[in-house]
């Protein structure tokens, strides 16, 4: 079972960073993103498109590392980890910031990072954390049965699904402001 349990994390956090750097290749928000962090940043020149496209590589090699194998599962997950940790901390702070960091978590999302990134990016830390302990306790071994695979894919797919459409998810399930109408408007 924990064979099983480190493919699925392994898997998900994979569809996660495969998703967010590949939909940040299609477009240019993310430069946006570099570009107010390196405005707070006391640097001077900060390389902004250099930064940016860093960023998606990172993100792109991490994911294919976790596809790899599982002679790469412990790195990438460390890896992973890390990353989602600062990402974790970035969100933290746009969130306590008076000016909100614009997200472009993946690819072209209009929302600014603030409280739910932080807990997403919480829960996926963990998920990527718990995957690397997991991942250390079994080694290179890989689950056994198809069945077994298959559940673990379906499931990382259900998570990737989610967090891609986080900021859809959030806005869905915000509250109404109060001055907003509520049922049908009366035909008169």
């Amino acid at each position: 079972m924990l064979t099983i349990t480190a493919f699925f994390l392994q898997a998900a956090v994979a569809g996660v960073f495969l998703a967010s750097g590949l939909s940040k290749v299609r477009g240019g928000d993310h430069q946006e993103t570099w570009s107010v962090l390196a405005a707070r940043l006391p640097l001077g020149r900060f390389p902004v498109r250099a930064a940016s496209h860093t960023h998606i590589g990172t993100e792109i090699a991490v994911g294919a590392a976790l596809l790899a194998g599982a002679w790469a599962r412990i790195p990438a997950l460390a890896a992973a980890t890390l990353l989602l940790a600062a990402f974790t901390l970035l969100a933290l702070y746009s969130a306590r910031a008076d000016h909100a960091v614009p997200c472009s978590c993946f690819g072209t999302s209009r929302a600014d990072l603030g409280w739910p990134h932080v807990w997403r990016n919480l829960a996926l830390t963990g998920l990527s954390g718990t995957g690397l302990v997991c991942a250390v306790a079994v080694g290179s071994e890989l689950p056994a049965s198809f069945a077994g695979a298959a559940l673990a894919v379906a499931g990382a797919l259900a998570v990737t699904a989610v967090t891609s459409f986080f900021d859809d998810l959030v806005e869905l399930f915000r509250p109404l402001p109060a001055s907003a109408p509520r049922g049908r408007p009366s035909r008169r």
